[in-house]
Parts: C-alpha cells; structure tokens; sequence
C-alpha cells in the first residue's frame, strides 16, 4: 500500500490542487457576472413579479426573468424582505438607454 501511494502521491495531489482551483475560480467568474447586471433593494410591498414588469427585459419572459432573480440570488418569491440587496437581470447600461428614450 505504501508503495502504491508512493507511485500516485504526485497525481493525487495535482489532481485536487486542479480540483480545488476550478471551484474558486467558478465563484469568482460567477461574482464578477452579478457585478455586470442592476443590483435593486427590494421596497415595501415589493414582489418579484412587479420588478420583472417593472424592469422588463425583451430577451426573458416574466417567469424566466423572477427564475433568473431566484436562481442568482438565492431566494424565492415569497421570501424577500424590504431592504435586500438583488441582483436583476438587467444590464446597467440597457437601464440607461432605456430611460433615455422614454424621455
């Protein structure tokens, strides 16, 4: 047994040390994709159903877009609170455009 832990000592190691880089790399790549998209605080009275409508994004259907929302930030529909930070799938610079033509 020794001998063989021996042999594979090397491919052991490089094999979690590849293992345990792709997982923090993931997190990070993950973390710099949110930093992309609108981050709101949730209000009173706030549902995830009236900021898709309020936010509304050509490219994602409403149930697609309160999917996303619950997807990337960890929560469902009936537990955000007032005061929570989200994420949104909207990209800040579509929000400005937006804005600018409604004008």
């Amino acid at each position: 047994m020794k001998k063989l832990y021996k042999n594979y000592i090397y491919t052991i190691l490089l094999a979690g040390s590849v293992f345990i880089f792709s997982i923090l790399f993931s997190c990070t790549l993950n973390n710099d994709q949110k930093k992309d998209f609108l981050s709101i605080e949730v209000s009173e009275g706030d549902t995830l159903w009236g900021i898709a409508e309020e936010y509304e994004e050509t490219n994602l259907t409403k149930k697609e877009f309160i999917g996303w929302i619950e997807e990337n930030n960890g929560v469902s529909a009936d537990s955000i609170k007032p005061g929570q930070v989200i994420v949104i799938p909207v990209k800040g610079e579509e929000l400005v455009q937006n804005l600018a033509s409604e004008q």
